[in-house]
């Protein structure tokens, strides 16, 4: 099975493929990047959507994850719709194959559920997080728990995450529902 993955920057694409890997095993799924040269607010363009049009034709996936932060916490409605509407947008050029991952608030969010393996990695000595989903900016955070995190180290990190921890994290659980409901599908 095919599953492309499109999107803010590089880094984030490879710390979920890194993360997935650990569930979906690479000689059953293979992950393809799509829109590897757009970042950010740039995937909401029209122009971007025919080009993730021209990939998805080429690369011919059968399950898209759009990834991308809220850049906010809960409630931020405003938000919320801005990526909702960006979501059934792409969905829409992919044959509604996609699955949003919405980062609450950014990607980040997942390096706390697991902070023993932050800690070996920075050796800092940041306490577990009850809901990682209440943590306003988790990369400031990070950074500030070490002068030495970086979020290009991402992909090298969620390399090492524990994937059971990560399922604490509740959007995270929640598309990871809805990703096996679409590999059932798909299979």
């Amino acid at each position: 099975m095919k599953i492309g993955l499109v999107g803010e920057a590089p880094n984030d694409t490879q710390s979920i493929k890194n993360l997935l890997s650990k569930k979906y095993i690479l000689d059953e799924f293979e992950f393809v990047f799509m829109l590897q040269r757009t970042n950010g607010a740039n995937l909401d363009s029209q122009k971007t959507k025919r080009f993730l049009r021209i990939e998805y034709e080429a690369q011919k996936p059968d399950i898209v994850i759009f990834i991308r932060d809220l850049d906010s916490i809960l409630p931020n409605m405003k938000k919320l719709y801005e990526r909702k509407d960006y979501f059934t947008g792409s969905n829409s050029v992919v044959d509604k194959k996609g699955i949003p991952l919405l980062h609450i608030y950014e990607i980040e969010a997942l390096i706390l559920t697991d902070v023993e393996t932050f800690n070996s990695i920075y050796d800092s000595n940041l306490d577990e997080v009850e809901d990682v989903m209440l943590i306003s900016e988790p990369k400031e955070y990070l950074k500030n728990a070490s002068k030495k995190y970086n979020e290009s180290h991402n992909p090298q990190i969620f390399d090492l995450l524990d994937f059971e921890k990560t399922l604490t994290c509740k959007y995270f659980e929640i598309f990871i529902k809805k990703l096996d409901k679409a590999i059932a599908v798909h299979s």
